[in-house]
């Protein structure tokens, strides 16, 4: 975390800010803590971008998506800014530890236990996502973070309905991660499916067994060529013999090839062996040293003396008197 700007502001709606977490792909990240004591994420759009009306409505997109969904491992959502507010703003829950990105990155890819039971986690976040009627569309290493209760997903910027075409997707740009994203995606149509998301959690798992994605190419450009074509199959070398059939079905170019998320799921439980989320707890949670703080507890309230409400000879103060006596014969043995 770095310290505040000069420029920054000190409170947005209850959050006191301290600090700064980092850029996102629409505006800045806050620390910040509420009145209530919780530390939040607070996540602002930046000041070129206000005026932007696609802009606004992705911010708004993912704050009533997170609204919307609820599970144990996806970051919930704290508080937000009305819709009308000059600058929307939300706030998540902060979830302390590495990406899955920074992990693999700087401490090597999982093991295969370890690894099946972040693609159970990731499932179940999705079927959560998908159960809302809704798709992540752009699940990716660097949306996954290890927490202390486990891994958690977040930036539900490019969420879109399941159910019809998105306004959020043009043949002008393609919305999303590259690396992760699926050639139906990568061609920019107007619909995609569940099945997206099911190729972004294969991408996902092959980084965190492998430390690379399906394609690469000089540039973006490429890359997308690669993702699109029929022809060109994904890399999967590094990839354990338990693991390389199932995601190498996950990467199929044809969405109707892929298993489902619940198929996948149900694929990965197998691989998960005994305690599987203690053990990758256990395995990946790392503290930043610049992480902030941790919040200390509100401060309860000091006991009421009932003395000052009890009033001396009543039914309360007689029945108060017996209790006493019978806790000091009781301490007497």
């Amino acid at each position: 975390m770095d310290p505040l700007d000069r420029s920054d502001p000190k409170r947005i709606g209850d959050i006191t800010l301290r600090g700064r977490l980092g850029f996102g792909g629409m505006g800045r990240v806050f620390y910040g803590v509420t009145a209530d004591h919780e530390a939040v994420a607070v996540k602002v759009i930046r000041e070129d971008l206000i005026s932007r009306a696609e802009v606004r409505t992705r911010f708004a997109r993912e704050t009533e998506a997170l609204r919307t969904i609820q599970g144990p491992h996806l970051a919930s959502l704290v508080d937000a800014s009305d819709e009308d507010d000059e600058r929307p703003w939300l706030a998540i829950e902060f979830v302390r530890g590495l990406t899955l990105k920074e992990f693999v990155e700087t401490r090597g890819p999982l093991t295969e236990t370890d690894a099946a039971a972040l693609g159970v986690v990731l499932a179940g976040a999705l079927k959560d996502i998908h159960a809302a009627g809704l798709l992540h569309r752009d699940l990716k290493p660097a949306n996954v973070l290890l927490g202390q209760d486990g891994p958690k997903v977040i930036d539900l910027g490019l969420v879109a309905f399941a159910d019809g075409p998105t306004d959020l997707t043009t043949t002008e740009s393609t919305l999303g991660t590259p690396a992760c994203m699926s050639p139906e995606q990568a061609n920019t149509p107007k619909q995609i499916t569940s099945a997206a998301d099911v190729y972004a959690l294969g991408a996902t798992l092959l980084f965190a067994l492998a430390k690379h994605y399906p394609y690469d190419g000089g540039n973006v450009a490429a890359m997308l060529m690669n993702i699109i074509s029929a022809d060109t199959h994904p890399n999967l070398d590094g990839l354990p013999d338990s693991t390389r059939p199932l995601i190498e079905k996950m990467l199929a170019h044809d969405p109707a090839a892929r298993p489902t998320v619940a198929e996948a799921r149900d694929r990965l439980t197998k691989l998960c062996g005994r305690a599987p989320l203690k053990r990758l707890v256990e395995a990946t949670y790392i503290e930043r040293e610049s992480d902030p703080e941790e919040v200390a507890p509100r401060p309860r309230p000091p006991r009421k003396d009932l003395s000052e409400v009890v009033v001396p000879g009543s039914v309360v103060a007689k029945l108060a008197d017996h209790l006493r006596s019978i806790y000091s014969v009781n301490a007497a043995f």
